[in-house]
């Protein structure tokens, strides 16, 4: 907690400036509020009670003044701590999102991106509110009670020691009760997210659920996640209802009790009427004050507790390096993997990979075929520098990866998978993605080379046409197309193709093919095939088997010489 606190206040200490203004006016209000009984015991006592007009009215028109400067105070105070917790919310979101994308993909394999966007924009605003109007009125109100108190032992210390007894049993409570708030916000944020992942899942796979008619089950499976942060929304309403309660029922009961003492004091004479009506309205001012300072404590532990996951996430360090300081001046592309062993975090007793040998040149282009699991995928994942290996040396031109910028590495490596991932926006955005300072001319030879401009001319808008939520309004074909475009665009020195012509028409694979071979220069390539039109012009083919290679050589050597490559080639390699 003591971290969330020191990472909450230097967020706050940004926006200095404006709690600053804001906290010179709750003074203002404070100044107001406490002097208002005053002059409201001096309008009885020395007006009404001595039955001077003149002193009616001149305190009537001070006390409307003050009623107006604290409204005014008020108004302004709210603005600046309201702006300032929206700045410090909006920052919060930045740093967590930013903090979010440098995390290692080991990270992602075991989170659900839906409850990861979930948390993000609804565990953050709790903090908001804390920082926020709440913060003003909670020290405007403790300033209320200390003040208060302070006017109340002046006024009458009988009557103060009456208040007083309310102070120990609601401190108590703040404290006992608090703690539970904290930890039911905590599970209760955790359950809405948990929720909010079930949602995205039906909501992204919505297809597949209309078309098994799985509507109803999608319904009831997340009407279970509901109803379990509902359950624990529920105690924690007890709970802080429960601390209210005990609250109010202390604080007002002890003023109440004031008032019944003051009566008798007035009845002997030794008090006035002004004072029993100036000291009862301090009561009410110091017991709300009491009351709002709880409510505040018992808000700022939900929040904290709302939103531990996302200073437990900030405090989180990558396992692997985003960036470094190792670059290479030239890069030839030539590929080693020595002796490389990994498991994959969620899965540490499989090898995905173990003691794999392999030397690729520059500029060859070779396919990784096999089963599924046989460790294609993984070999990717490790030259992207998405795992780091348990065992061995992956090499780039003799260096080993893991001593380079991992951000650079990528760089130079463009990849086109299966299943190509578009975002919303034009279709230019999307091919240049990967390098944004493409010109037009560039962003248009990249879509040819591709054989997309064929599609994209049809569209009147061109290049500039809008493509919805992940390519949505394309069909498969076309979003592979756009794929191969940004990855060409960035004329990476390693190519890495999973697949990458698989939702294209026998007609428009030979096109993409023949063109990717036409580059005006030769990446080193790498593609994962499942389809022969992929793998029988290759320099070599690299055949896995359980993270291993059991065979490799070009396509029609490997037919005469290796019966598992041909057995697979019947069965799996299947022409177009």
């Amino acid at each position: 907690m003591k971290r969330q606190l020191r990472a909450l206040l230097t967020l706050v200490w940004a926006e200095r400036s404006f709690y600053t203004i804001g906290s010179v006016l709750v003074v203002v209000s404070v100044f107001t509020g406490l002097s208002y009984p005053y002059f409201v015991q001096q309008l009885i006592d020395q007006g009404v009670m001595s039955g001077q007009i003149e002193r009616v009215n001149r305190i009537g028109v001070i006390l409307f003044g003050l009623l107006l400067a604290e409204g005014l105070s008020t108004v302004a105070r709210d603005y600046f701590f309201n702006l300032a917790a929206e700045r410090v919310t909006a920052r919060l979101r930045q740093k967590v999102f930013d903090h979010l994308l440098r995390q290692d993909i080991a990270f992602f394999d075991r989170q659900r991106s839906g409850e990861l966007t979930t948390r993000l924009w609804s565990d953050v605003p709790a903090i908001g509110r804390v920082v926020g109007e709440e913060a003003a009125d909670s020290s405007r109100f403790a300033l209320f009670a200390l003040g208060g108190t302070a006017l109340l032992f002046y006024t009458s210390l009988t009557l103060t020691l009456y208040v007083m007894l309310a102070v120990p049993p609601i401190v108590i409570a703040s404290w006992w009760l608090g703690k539970r708030v904290k930890v039911l916000a905590t599970q209760m944020q955790t359950a809405y997210a948990q929720s909010g992942g079930t949602a995205e899942e039906s909501m992204s796979g919505i297809r597949t659920v209309r078309a098994f008619s799985q509507e109803a089950a999608e319904g009831a499976r997340y009407g279970r996640t509901i109803d379990r942060a509902l359950d624990l929304a529920r105690r924690k309403i007890l709970v802080t209802g429960a601390l209210s309660g005990l609250t109010f029922g202390f604080g007002e009961g002890a003023a109440l009790l004031a008032l019944w003492a003051g009566g008798r004091l007035i009845v002997r004479g030794q008090l006035t009427s002004g004072q029993l009506i100036g000291f009862v309205l301090y009561a009410f001012l110091v017991a709300r004050g009491f009351r709002n300072a709880t409510g505040f404590w018992t808000d700022a532990l939900r929040g904290l507790g709302a939103t531990s996951w996302v200073f437990e996430l900030l405090d989180r360090t990558p396992a692997l390096p985003r960036s470094g300081s190792r670059r290479l001046d030239r890069v030839d592309g030539a590929v080693t993997f020595d002796g490389v062993a990994f498991r994959y975090p969620t899965r540490p007793d499989v090898d995905a990979v173990a003691d794999f040998n392999l030397r690729v040149a520059p500029n060859e282009v070779v396919a990784l075929v096999g089963r599924s699991g046989a460790g294609k995928s993984t070999i990717v994942n490790l030259l992207l520098r998405f795992y780091e290996p348990s065992a061995g040396h992956l090499l780039l031109d003799g260096h080993d990866v893991n001593t380079l910028d991992a951000m650079w590495l990528r760089q130079q490596i463009g990849v086109v998978m299966q299943e190509p991932v578009l975002f919303s926006g034009s279709i230019a955005d999307n091919i240049r993605y990967g390098r944004p300072d493409a010109t037009e001319e560039e962003v248009a030879a990249a879509a040819a080379l591709a054989h997309a401009k064929e599609f994209i001319d049809r569209f009147p808008a061109g290049l500039a046409t809008a493509i919805g939520d992940r390519g949505v309004q394309l069909s498969g074909g076309q979003r592979q197309r756009l794929a191969i475009a940004r990855a060409v665009l960035r004329r990476p020195r390693i190519l890495i193709l999973d697949e990458a012509t698989s939702a294209l028409d026998s007609e428009n694979e030979s096109f993409v093919q023949d063109a990717l071979r036409a580059l005006p220069y030769r990446p080193t390539t790498f593609v994962i095939a499942h389809r022969l039109s992929s793998v029988a012009t290759v320099d070599r083919v690299i055949l896995l088997d359980r993270g291993h290679i059991i065979a490799a050589g070009p396509h029609d050597e490997l037919l005469r010489t290796s019966d598992r490559y041909r057995q697979l080639v019947e069965t799996q390699l299947v022409p177009a």
